[in-house]
């Protein structure tokens, strides 16, 4: 009897170890590797207005919505990309 209690509980763990290796492989890298993407793009775009502001006479410096919607679409190609990258690695294995 305690056998098959000690096999479920060995079960249940290995279970476990494999969700949280594939939530941290599928959910948790792709969102670091997006958000890595978003602050790059956005660092750049708020550089390069930084730049004009300080090198053009009577400019404004405004940041609109656009210009985050350009560091969503980093991103996402950040995200698709680590995803793909991770099922590839899941896939040769």
């Amino acid at each position: 009897m305690t056998r098959n209690k000690d096999f479920l509980k060995e079960s249940i763990n290995s279970i476990e170890d494999i969700t949280k290796n594939r939530v941290k492989s599928f959910l948790i890298e792709p969102f670091k590797m997006g958000f890595l993407y978003f602050a790059i793009l956005f660092s750049i775009i708020l550089f390069v207005k930084l730049v004009n502001y300080l090198a053009t006479e009577g400019s404004f410096f405004i940041l609109n919505i656009y210009d985050v919607m350009i560091s969503v679409i980093g991103f996402s190609l950040g995200y698709i990309l680590e995803f793909t990258l991770q099922l590839r690695k899941r896939i040769r294995k």
